[in-house]
């Protein structure tokens, strides 16, 4: 048995990778709120390989016909993936599912030309991929070049839904870290490098500029396989999402009068209180919303407009209070205390703690000078 080629590796690799996936999803099924999505996707995932094993199996000339048919599932395969990080990151959204599956229909169409080939030409291009000649081969390097454009723009728009995500949750969650998808977004990107390098290696293949690479589609076909792989293996992930209960346009001070918000921080504070909601890991703006009785929107606006903070920093205020209250009338340690309250250590505790000492006592001699300046009498000019 001969040594294992780079391209053999690269291919057991990726099995290695898409067998792990497909057993934490059936493992995890049950935890996912994506999970009929990302099932689709890895369950079809293989078979953007489909023309490599053709050619690793021998049978291409019998099964001619599927030449090319694996940037079909491709399409299917990101659509999943960007409605998969669409569920996850936000609560209300429009139901236009179909519309993310558009471009499958125009790639099947975009296969018809191909399909109509003969044998021979087909299984020409699976081994030697044509290079130049745009007016005959115009067939080829559409299918390809739209696949990765539509990755491309898909990967875009689910960096989009992180961006917004994370930009928002200092205002929906307490505990970042716990609801964070900073890998997940890096994920977006290298699809995104991958699928724009696709297409310079496409176009450079159009304008036969690439003599040093004989099989330029199989290099395509691996980097569209290594870039929905990585971002199926991010959202098999084992963590806690938090999509986010209100639409951002809703983020605007104009949507709920100043009497509004002010009612819906005082009933969101006696919840907090009665519930002591503020020891809560994990601790979400739903939860207080729905505790409070009030819209999970308007209680994030109270805060910003009304407090000058987001919810986090609103519930950090209780936390430290109890934290201090704790630390003063018993023995109990700062690490403990930091523990049991979400915070990420003792020295992180200490730093916020003392900023907060900071904060309150800038406020007190605000207030103070305030007072002081209401009772002074006026001098007479």
């Amino acid at each position: 048995m001969g040594e294992m080629s780079l391209y053999q590796i690269a291919i057991s690799s990726m099995l290695i990778g898409w067998f792990i996936g497909l057993i934490l999803i059936w493992v995890r099924y049950g935890q996912f709120p994506h999970a009929k999505l990302i099932l689709v996707a890895i369950l079809l995932w293989p078979l953007l390989l489909l023309d490599e094993w053709l050619k690793l199996s021998g049978y291409e000339s019998q099964l001619s016909f599927l030449v090319g048919t694996s940037q079909f599932f491709s399409a299917i395969i990101i659509a999943c993936v960007v409605l998969s990080i669409r569920q996850l990151t936000i609560a209300k959204f429009a139901n236009n599912n179909i519309l993310f599956f558009i471009p499958c229909l125009l790639l099947i169409a975009g296969q018809i030309p191909l399909w109509l080939e003969s044998n021979e030409v087909r299984v020409g291009m699976l081994f030697s991929p044509p290079v130049g000649d745009l007016l005959v081969n115009w067939p080829f390097y559409a299918t390809y070049l739209f696949t990765a454009i539509v990755t491309l723009s898909f990967a875009v728009h689910a960096a989009e839904y992180l961006a917004s995500y994370h930009y928002y949750l200092s205002d929906q969650v307490v505990d970042i870290d716990i609801f964070e998808m900073r890998f997940t977004a890096n994920g977006c990107y290298i699809l995104m490098f991958t699928s724009f390098l696709s297409i310079c290696i496409i176009g450079l293949a159009v304008f036969d500029w690439l003599p040093a690479i004989v099989h330029w589609q199989t290099l395509v076909n691996m980097l569209n396989a290594i870039g929905c792989l990585y971002i199926i293996l991010l959202l098999v992930q084992n963590r806690k999402y938090s999509p986010t209960p209100f639409a951002y346009s809703q983020m605007d001070k104009k949507n709920y009068s100043e009497d509004h918000l002010r009612f819906t921080l005082k009933q969101a504070e006696k919840a907090i209180i009665q519930h002591k909601a503020y020891k809560r890991k994990g601790l979400r703006i739903k939860q207080v919303a729905d505790a409070a009785h009030v819209e999970p929107a308007a209680l994030a606006l109270a805060t910003r407009f009304v407090l000058n903070r987001n919810f986090r920093a609103f519930v950090y205020h209780y936390r430290l209070e109890y934290a201090k209250k704790v630390l003063m009338r018993t023995d109990q340690k700062v690490t403990s205390v930091a523990k049991r309250l979400g915070f990420n250590s003792e020295k992180y505790l200490s730093n916020v703690f003392v900023k907060y000492i900071g904060l309150m006592s800038k406020r007190d001699k605000k207030k103070n000078a305030k007072a002081v300046k209401m009772s002074s009498p006026k001098t007479a000019k």
